[in-house]
């Protein structure tokens, strides 16, 4: 059997050649991207799910502010049964103003 003394050297030397690829490394992608066209080829691509998120944020910040006063006069006239009776032309006008957009 064969003990290698050297052997904590050799670790050592493997240890500070791997350092020294790794900033050689750094600095190739760190002057890579201070290229003018080096970002043209980047790629971002955007799940369905997230436009759709984004669509929906967009909506509500978009959105007309509630007018308190109007909701205010339509729950009166629903608790006093003037609106609300016909639940069929509800049903109507709604698929009619989907239709619509």
């Amino acid at each position: 059997m064969k003990i290698d003394l050297n052997r904590s050297t050799q670790d050592t030397e493997a240890a500070k050649s791997t350092e020294a690829a790794q900033k050689v490394a750094e600095k190739r992608v760190a002057r890579k991207s201070d290229l003018p066209g080096a970002a043209a080829s980047d790629r971002v691509e955007v799940s369905s799910d997230a436009k759709l998120l984004a669509a929906a944020l967009k909506a509500t910040t978009e959105a007309q502010p509630v007018r308190a006063d109007v909701v205010e006069a339509m729950k009166q006239k629903l608790a006093a049964g003037e609106i609300g009776k016909d639940s069929g032309r509800l049903a109507d006008r709604i698929i009619d103003d989907l239709l619509k957009e």
